[in-house]
């Protein structure tokens, strides 16, 4: 009997215990990032303010209103690009002088700052025109957008 018997497989346990090791090492991972993404601290933390503003606005208006700031966009681009010219030549001047680098911070932020200011500008005039049921739903929105987080973006309209 001895001599019709299949010799036993003994590396197929092995086999099977290294699949299900690889199977459950997927499965951590998958739900290792979901928990990591869903839930925790990172669902919990808001969007940042203007940021969500503008991502509850209709697509309509989003688009408006990149087209009415875009002036200033470019501007604040060229500025950008000397500023890092200035920049760059005021870290290799010896001997070095922090003044003449803060003037450069002070200057970016400002612009930022303009950018900002203009931006909150238009979003108001353009919730002003909206009637009290466009800002209800508008105010849907933009509590859809915060509870989903930063990052999470929906469909466009």
């Amino acid at each position: 009997m001895s001599e019709n018997s299949k010799p036993k497989r003994r590396w197929m346990p092995i086999l099977l215990t290294v699949s299900l090791a690889l199977n459950l090492l997927v499965v951590g991972v998958v739900l290792g990032t979901a928990l990591r993404f869903r839930g925790g601290e990172h669902a919990k933390t808001p969007p940042g303010f203007g940021p969500a503003l503008y991502r509850a606005l209709p697509g309509a208006d989003r688009k408006a209103l990149r087209g009415e700031l875009s002036y200033l966009h470019k501007k604040g681009s060229n500025t950008r690009r000397q500023d890092f010219e200035a920049l760059s030549q005021a870290l290799r001047t010896v001997p070095f002088d922090p003044d003449a680098v803060q003037v450069l911070l002070a200057q970016q932020a400002q612009s930022t700052a303009d950018l900002q200011q203009a931006l909150q500008e238009q979003w108001l005039s353009r919730v002003v025109e909206m009637s009290d049921d466009e800002r209800i739903v508008y105010a849907d929105r933009l509590q859809e957008v915060v509870e989903r987080g930063p990052h999470r973006h929906k469909k466009k309209d």
